[in-house]
């Protein structure tokens, strides 16, 4: 048999994705102690570079709607 298992249910990508944004939350929350308008100044670039994009098709606005709920879900200050 396979030493590698198969990941059918892509469960590395998952862990590795929780750690990611485990880490960034953290950064981003020790970054916006000295910086309290962090979250704000990234949530702008994000959204600069959405309307720079000019979506008009539907995948262009899932993919902005996409980002904006990621950044959102990585800035956000902890409870």
């Amino acid at each position: 048999m396979d030493e590698q298992k198969q990941d059918k249910f892509d469960m590395d990508t998952g862990a590795y994705k929780l750690a990611l944004n485990a880490v960034i939350r953290a950064l981003v929350q020790q970054a916006s102690d000295a910086n309290p308008g962090l979250r704000g100044q990234i949530t702008l670039a994000v959204e600069t570079y959405i309307t720079k994009l000019n979506p008009q098709s539907e995948q262009e606005e899932d993919f902005a709607e996409k980002a904006r709920g990621h950044v959102a879900s990585l800035v956000r200050p902890p409870f």
